[in-house]
């Protein structure tokens, strides 16, 4: 999965979205928790919200993160404080 698409389904938005101030400094801060790469990484992928120097082996990644994502969207609340606690994690580490 393309990063622009990534973040465009993870938030929720649109392509006219995509051009509000903050959008870009969210998406970089996403890719780098779901990556595991620092901000400044992703920053270097490129400007704007298509990250065009993106490695292609983190396409997989964000597919399988969006999948988990619908997965336990649709399992209820229980499962998404289970995510967000999968999230902190990855942060912290």
């Amino acid at each position: 999965m393309k990063p622009r698409q990534f973040c465009r389904l993870w938030f929720n938005v649109s392509e006219e979205d995509e051009k509000a101030r903050g959008y870009r400094t969210q998406c970089v801060k996403l890719l780098s928790r779901v990556i595991g790469l620092e901000e400044d990484t992703i920053e270097r992928w490129g400007s704007g919200v298509d990250f065009p120097g993106m490695p292609d082996q983190y396409e997989n990644t964000l597919g399988y993160a969006m999948t988990i994502k619908r997965m336990l969207e649709e399992g209820g609340k229980s499962q998404r404080e289970i995510f967000q606690a999968v999230l902190q994690q990855l942060e912290d580490s």
